[in-house]
């Protein structure tokens, strides 16, 4: 076992104007006007034996296609192995629609364009991240955000589900769902003791603003990063835990600034009492899955997913390439009862909505929109645990 490296590096990502959005189907027109940057970040773990990266964009999603073209790309350029590398996404509603299926729109191919670019963007800041491989001591630890979110598949009286955009009124005879407020939190220090990266793991929907917004955003988790890294220092990436049906309390105005303040500080909380070490093992897994579509789709019945595991001495990323319900975070946690697990949804993948298998026969927006039948949300939980164990 050697002693850990790591190297951290972050890119500008943020689209011109004019881009189309991503996240809502109800915009009719281009981006306006820019409120904050889009980053594209990275950790590169080396271990003396094994490298692997963990990239995370301020983006809503990118399909497995961009994401086996993008590992290429850095495996060529960094010898990194193309299985050992992440592409993870905030899932950002206020970011440039990079998805091929949706960004070749006939009159305007700036999102073409952008894509493209992309790339070689994240093949570039991996570049970076490599060059600057220092040894490094890792840990991990966990606060909470509470009142923060709520689980907007409710139940009404006679069990059927009602999709609550909006928090409902406190009166109303909803059932409320689970919501996860736990904010994990990855601390990578230097030589001297000084923090080199971080990286914060919460499950809320980056939603908090409207559908009508044209303007680019990181939205909450691009406030959490700068606030750790103008207060800690730093690189801060963000992983979103399974938010499938967990949106904001409170939207627009201030609440994007509040809600990012308010996990961004619970993270530098929780990093003043990390423990850390530096003679760890990175290890890298995979498992492919198929997933039953409700209908076939040029002829295909299924859609193959891969699940991918990074661990880093005892602490465990597992990505999952979807919108992920909360339940299903929370069965992988409890089953693999790992004390350091991430569980990063919109990773490698972008397949949309991945619902446990009572909402179904509930009903609700996300079962009715999921292309997958019942049942696939605990396969992938019995598949996640699986490929945990195997690691050890």
């Amino acid at each position: 076992m050697g002693t850990l490296k790591v190297g951290a590096a972050k890119i500008n990502i943020t689209p011109p104007l004019g881009c189309n959005m991503a996240g809502y189907s109800g915009r009719d027109r281009g981006s306006e006007t820019i409120a904050d940057a889009l980053y594209a970040k990275v950790l590169v773990f080396d271990d003396g034996d094994t490298q692997a990266a963990i990239i995370t964009n301020d983006l809503i999603g990118v399909e497995a296609t961009f994401v086996d073209h993008v590992r290429r790309l850095i495996e060529e350029a960094t010898g990194i192995p193309a299985g050992n590398v992440m592409v993870s996404c905030s899932h950002t509603h206020f970011g440039p629609e990079v998805r091929a299926s949706r960004a070749t729109s006939p009159d305007n191919s700036k999102n073409r364009v952008y894509t493209n670019m992309l790339v070689q963007q994240l093949t570039t800041v991996t570049q970076l991240a490599q060059q600057r491989l220092q040894p490094a001591w890792v840990g991990a630890g966990k606060g909470s955000a509470d009142q923060v979110s709520y689980n907007r598949h409710t139940i009404r009286r006679d069990g059927s589900a009602q999709t609550s955009f909006r928090l409902p009124d406190p009166d109303s005879d909803l059932t409320f769902g689970p919501y996860d407020s736990t904010v994990r939190v990855l601390r990578v220090d230097g030589a001297t003791g000084e923090l080199v990266a971080s990286l914060i793991h919460f499950a809320c929907h980056p939603v908090t603003t409207t559908d009508r917004m044209y303007t680019v955003s990181a939205d909450y988790p691009g406030y959490a990063m700068e606030m750790v890294e103008s207060g800690e220092g730093g690189i801060c990436l963000f992983g979103l835990g399974c938010a499938g049906n967990i949106v904001p309390i409170q939207r627009e105005g201030r609440y994007p600034r509040m809600i990012g303040r308010t996990t961004g500080g619970e993270a530098i909380k929780v990093l003043q009492w990390v423990k850390t070490s530096n003679e760890v093992k990175v290890r890298v897994a995979h498992q492919k899955h198929a997933l039953v579509l409700k209908a076939a789709v040029n002829g295909k019945t299924n859609e193959e997913i891969d699940l991918q595991c990074i661990a880093v001495g005892s602490i465990y990323f597992i990505g999952l390439p979807g919108e992920i319900f909360v339940e299903i975070g929370f069965d992988i946690v409890n089953r693999a009862q790992r004390e350091n697990l991430f569980v990063m949804s919109m990773t490698n993948g972008s397949v949309g909505y991945i619902p446990v298998e009572i909402a179904y026969k509930q009903g609700g927006y996300e079962s009715n929109s999921s292309r997958f039948r019942p049942g696939c949300g605990e396969q992938i939980a019995d598949a996640a645990v699986e490929l945990l164990n195997r690691m050890g």
